[in-house]
């Protein structure tokens, strides 16, 4: 067997790294949080141009994370130790340059957001011939596009036809997966996912962000 056949598909990456994020009952590990969004990127890559948007803005604010752990281990160990370390020093409410950790991560829950609601209508599509474009752009206007610039919003527009139907794409989706495995990722990645945004979401109230605009 070959080095390559020996590698785990990435959509086992993911689940296993997205399981392994949620820890304690309102918390997030920020090391394993980062490896499932790089997994994510990995896939995403395949999955049509308009995807670049995503992966490069995601892969941005990833590389700003993982610096900030490198520098600080123990205070960016999970989403709430992070948190608390920049709201006890003041950063938690930087903006662009320097734009906190919890600024960061406001901003790839709005990703995640998108990517989950792409997912779910992708698989609980009933028609195999589905248009994803149709369920990208609605993901797309309910939790992206108000931050974008017109500029993005109609090169967004533009690769949207571009997207294949589903059939094609829960193939680029699987990779090596087998078919089968399909519903089990499917369970995963809505659960868990969906976990991590309400976990984001309890901890941008408990820290009074909710007026926060990390995008500004």
């Amino acid at each position: 067997m070959s080095q390559s056949e020996d590698v785990e598909p990435e959509t086992y990456q993911i689940m296993r790294t997205i399981e392994n994020s949620l820890i304690d009952s309102d918390n997030v590990d920020l090391e394993q949080y980062l490896l499932f969004w790089e997994h994510v990127c990995k896939v995403m890559g395949s999955w049509g141009t308009i995807f670049s948007f995503v992966v490069k803005d995601v892969s941005n604010k990833l590389e700003k994370l993982a610096q900030m752990r490198n520098t600080d281990p123990e205070s960016y160990k999970s989403i709430l130790t992070m948190a608390t370390r920049e709201s006890e020093n003041g950063s938690i409410r930087n903006l662009k340059p320097n734009r906190s950790g919890t600024g960061h991560l406001m901003v790839l829950n709005r990703a995640l957001e998108f990517v989950i609601d792409l997912l779910d209508g992708v698989f609980t599509a009933e028609d195999e011939d589905s248009k994803v474009s149709t369920i990208a752009r609605s993901s797309y206007d309910k939790h992206l596009s108000q931050f974008h610039s017109w500029p993005v919003k109609t090169a967004v527009s533009a690769a949207l036809f571009t997207l294949p139907r589903k059939t094609e794409f829960l193939i680029r989706l699987r990779g090596k997966m087998p078919e089968s495995d399909d519903e089990q990722f499917h369970y995963v990645f809505n659960r868990d996912g969906r976990d991590i945004v309400r976990r984001v979401n309890q901890l941008v109230e408990s820290f009074e962000l909710t007026d926060h605009n990390p995008s500004a």
